[in-house]
């Protein structure tokens, strides 16, 4: 049911759209293998979607800083980003909820920091591809 219901809605966007509006989740990237190339992915063994994933949770970490003022006012939570990697291959942020303000706002620094990369396709056209990830602010103890 789930893969007719899927079917039936890439079907309707492709009719209700041109294709330069399609956007695909990263789900339905990834079951089409249609995924953007973060740079140097391509030569990967671990293939291109499952190097995606491991190069994003990369950059979070070690882009990671905890803003001072969340620092001082003792904040912590999980912000969610909503972004897509556009059909140039750069991040544009969609959507940011949860937390406090001064964690959404490094969590959205971190996802603009992401490097251009080459863009999902649709055969031998470039499409957007939307994302959701959750960032975790804990305080250090």
């Amino acid at each position: 049911m789930k893969r007719l219901l899927l079917i039936l809605t890439i079907l309707f966007s492709t009719f209700s759209f041109s294709q330069d509006a399609i956007i695909l989740s990263q789900e339905n990237a990834n079951e089409k293998g249609i995924t953007p190339i973060w740079p140097k992915c391509d030569r990967s063994r671990l293939g291109p979607a499952n190097c995606f994933d491991q190069k994003l949770r990369n950059h979070i970490i070690q882009n990671f800083e905890y803003p001072d003022a969340a620092l001082n006012d003792g904040l912590s939570g999980t912000v969610t980003v909503e972004f897509i990697i556009n059909n140039k291959g750069k991040v544009e942020v969609l959507e940011v909820t949860g937390a406090h303000r001064y964690l959404q706002r490094e969590a959205i620094r971190i996802i603009r920091a992401i490097p251009k990369m080459q863009p999902g396709k649709w055969g031998n056209k470039p499409i957007a591809i939307a994302y959701t990830v959750p960032i975790t602010f804990r305080k250090p103890q």
